[in-house]
C-alpha cells in the first residue's frame, strides 16, 4: 500500500504546477515523511509544500520524523530552516520529540535555547524519564550543575520557568461555526501565542497565530491545513487573534486568561 502511494504521488507531482495551482502539497508531505522517501520529500518542498505545515494533530513534518527516529529525513528538513519553536495540541516541541527518542543529535539541533519553558520543560521531561542521551547533551550545553538544577527545579516548580516570551499553544474546537477560518464543531482549531503577563499562577498570551489543523471544505480554503497570523492591523488582530490579556472576538470559549497548568504536556499533568 506504501509503495502504491508513493508511486502515485510521485506521478501526480510530476505534471506542471500550474496544471494544480491549488492543490494542497502541505498535505502530502505530512504523509510522505512517516513513508521515509527523501526524494519525495525534497520534490514536494520544490513544488511548494511548506514544511512547517501541520497535520491534524499539529505536529510539523519535523516533528514526525524525530518522533520515528529517522535521522536521514530529520537531517534533510532541518536544511530547510523549520520553525522549532512551533508545538503540537499537546505543546510538544520539536525538542519535546527528540527527548522522548533520546535523540542527542536533534535535540541540540531544534531545542530553542532562548525559551526559558522550552529548554525547562524538555529538561524537566528527561530527567523525569531518565533520558540518558539527551541528559547527557544537555550536560554538553549546559553543564551538569545547571542541568541537574533545571531538570528537578521544573519537576519541584514548573511555574518558575513560565516566562514572558515563552511560546504555549492552546487547542480547541469552536462552539459553533467560524466560517471565516472553515471551522465548524468538530474542527481543531490551534491558537498559538507568548506569554505577555503573568499573575500568581495565570498567564495572559498574545496570540501570534490561528491555524485550521482539519479543514476539510474546500469551498471555504483550497489548503487543507492553513494559519492566520498577527498582522499590523489591531482591528484584524483583536478580532481572530486578541490582545494581551484579551481574548479573540472571534472566538468567544477562549478564555482571557489561563491557568499556567493548561500548557504542562501532558507528561506532567
Amino acid at each position: 500500500m506504501k509503495i502504491a502511494y508513493l508511486a502515485a504521488l510521485v506521478t501526480f507531482t510530476s505534471f506542471s504546477a500550474t496544471a494544480f495551482a491549488q492543490y494542497d502539497y502541505n498535505d502530502d508531505l505530512t504523509r510522505a515523511v512517516p513513508a521515509h522517501y527523501p526524494p519525495l520529500i525534497r520534490l514536494l518542498i520544490t513544488k511548494g509544500a511548506r514544511q512547517n505545515t501541520q497535520d491534524a494533530h499539529g505536529d510539523t513534518p519535523l516533528m514526525q520524523a524525530i518522533r520515528s527516529g529517522d535521522t536521514e529525513v530529520t537531517k534533510l528538513l532541518l536544511g530547510y530552516q523549520p520553525n522549532s519553536y512551533l508545538l503540537n495540541t499537546s505543546n510538544h516541541s520539536a525538542a519535546t520529540e527528540a527527548v522522548l527518542a533520546d535523540d542527542p543529535e536533534s535535540l541540540r539541533s531544534v531545542l530553542m535555547r532562548d525559551d526559558t519553558l522550552q529548554v525547562a520543560q524538555s529538561l524537566g521531561l528527561a530527567t523525569k524519564l531518565n533520558k540518558r542521551r539527551a541528559l547527557n547533551m544537555f550536560v554538553q550545553m549546559y553543564g551538569a550543575a545547571a542541568t541537574d538544577e533545571i531538570g528537578q527545579g521544573f519537576l519541584s516548580n514548573p511555574l518558575k520557568y513560565f516566562r514572558p516570551g515563552s511560546q504555549v499553544a492552546l487547542a480547541f474546537s469552536p462552539s459553533d461555526a467560524r466560517p471565516e477560518v472553515c471551522g465548524t464543531q468538530t474542527s481543531k482549531l490551534l491558537l498559538q501565542g507568548k506569554i505577555c503577563k503573568i499573575d500568581g499562577d495565570r498567564l495572559s498570551i498574545e496570540w501570534q497565530t490561528v491555524s485550521n489543523l482539519d479543514n476539510t471544505n474546500t469551498q471555504c480554503s483550497s489548503q487543507k491545513h492553513f494559519r492566520l497570523e498577527r498582522k499590523t492591523d489591531q482591528a484584524w488582530d483583536a478580532r481572530y487573534l486578541g490582545m494581551c490579556g484579551a481574548p479573540p472576538d472571534y472566538f468567544p470559549s477562549v478564555p482571557a486568561s489561563f491557568d499556567f497548568r493548561t500548557f504542562l504536556i501532558p507528561e506532567f499533568q
